[in-house]
């Protein structure tokens, strides 16, 4: 990845000398993030590796085709995994055309108006996975709420067997945490090997969808492909791998931060238990505020001039997702919660051609959920524990107690 040599860096130089763990980093990191853009918002971490922090910057970089992602060479299975094709890297870290063309394929299925056909379904789902949860009096948000209702939707949306569904937790979790680069080598290594198992499982199942289409993305995918200038086989197992662990994980995160964020500020939650309209707008703050994707990465394809710096050509750039959205100069109050914040032109969805897929998907699941959890009166009962991931921020366990309904 591009951010490997910077985060490594990051992880070795900088949690030491603020004299904090990774997990403490990974509970709160917007202190370490302002800090450093106060001292050096475009810092060069070592040679050929950049870190930007301000709004403006990171905006930029994201919208210039003079930076690119870093795209890795098609990868061969491991001799367990033969039966596999060769696999091409996904639309997530390739540049057109390549992405143009990868992105074209499933653009049309995450447009709003196509989506629309799955309210009714997340609606009833979060309905019937909160019956569970208020029955039982309570539990832990993530393991029985925040992760099924995004992962049941994607998973619905791909078309993979209701009886197959809970294998991507343990998985997905697992390849989350490998693309982290700050993480222990044995830890990485555990989610090479998850990826692999979700491919493998992909492949099986196009073989079977091959002869039992049904009315899903991967079965559409499987019907054009081989026609000029659709998938090969290798980018038809990494572009379902991408759309099901981008799809849930980091909606996953969304709602657990956010439902913690909203417990956190009782007056915000009076605000929307006495006017729902005002969801939306919330929802945007949560991903202002929170920003499930901390980080990004980009490749100078040439040298560029960012304020008083040159950015030398090839140079690995990690933009800071998380400070970008905190940013003074762009949010006023930054480090206040406020659901009536507008205009709210956060990055959390990032910006240009990579602008994430599933935004929309993630809105509206998002909204759905909160405003139907938030029906009832919940407390904490316990402290939350934060998934040690820099790059993808998350909550592993949010323990409440349902006191009553609204």
């Amino acid at each position: 990845m591009a951010m490997d040599e910077a985060m490594m860096q990051l992880s070795g130089k900088w949690f030491h000398a603020l004299g904090i763990s990774q997990a403490q980093f990974a509970a709160n990191p917007y202190p370490v993030y302002r800090h450093w853009q106060q001292t050096s918002p475009i810092k060069e971490l070592a040679p050929g590796q950049w870190m930007i922090l301000n709004y403006h910057d990171v905006r930029t970089i994201l919208m210039d085709d003079r930076f690119i992602k870093r795209t890795p060479v098609p990868r061969t299975p491991p001799p367990k995994f033969h039966t596999l094709p060769v696999l091409s890297p996904s639309m997530l870290v390739t540049n057109p055309p390549d992405h143009t063309r990868l992105r074209s394929l499933v653009n049309r299925a995450f447009q709003p108006k196509h989506l629309e056909r799955l309210r009714p379904y997340i609606a009833e789902l979060a309905g019937e996975l909160l019956d569970s949860f208020v029955n039982n009096g309570g539990g832990n948000l993530v393991e029985d709420y925040a992760f099924p209702l995004p992962a049941l939707v994607i998973a619905e949306l791909l078309g993979v067997p209701a009886k197959d569904r809970s294998l991507f937790r343990s998985l997905s979790q697992k390849i989350a945490l490998m693309i982290d680069p700050t993480q222990e080598p044995a830890i990485r290594q555990q989610g090479q090997e998850a990826r692999w198992e979700l491919l493998d499982y992909f492949h099986h199942l196009a073989q079977h969808k091959k002869q039992n289409p049904g009315d899903d993305l991967l079965s559409a995918l499987l019907q054009v492909q081989g026609q000029e200038g659709t998938l090969s086989a290798g980018e038809l197992l990494t572009m379902s791998l991408l759309l099901l662990v981008a799809g849930h994980e980091t909606t996953t995160n969304l709602i657990s931060l956010g439902t913690y964020r909203l417990l956190m500020t009782p007056s915000a939650l009076d605000e929307l238990r006495l006017n729902p309209a005002l969801w939306t707008s919330a929802v945007e703050e949560c991903l202002r505020f929170e920003s499930p994707v901390q980080l990004d990465g980009r490749m100078a394809q040439q040298d560029v001039r960012m304020g008083d710096q040159i950015i030398p050509e090839g140079a690995s750039v990690t933009l800071v997702l998380a400070q970008a959205n905190r940013d003074p100069v762009v949010f006023s109050n930054p480090d206040t919660f406020d659901i009536h914040r507008h205009p709210n032109m956060h990055l959390a969805f990032g910006r240009g051609i990579h602008m994430c897929l599933g935004a929309s998907l993630a809105r509206m699941e998002a909204t759905i959920a909160f405003s139907q959890l938030f029906r009832y009166t919940l407390e904490l009962h316990g402290d939350p524990v934060f998934n040690p991931n820099v790059l993808l921020r998350g909550l592993k366990s949010l323990p409440l107690i349902v006191k009553g309904a609204q």
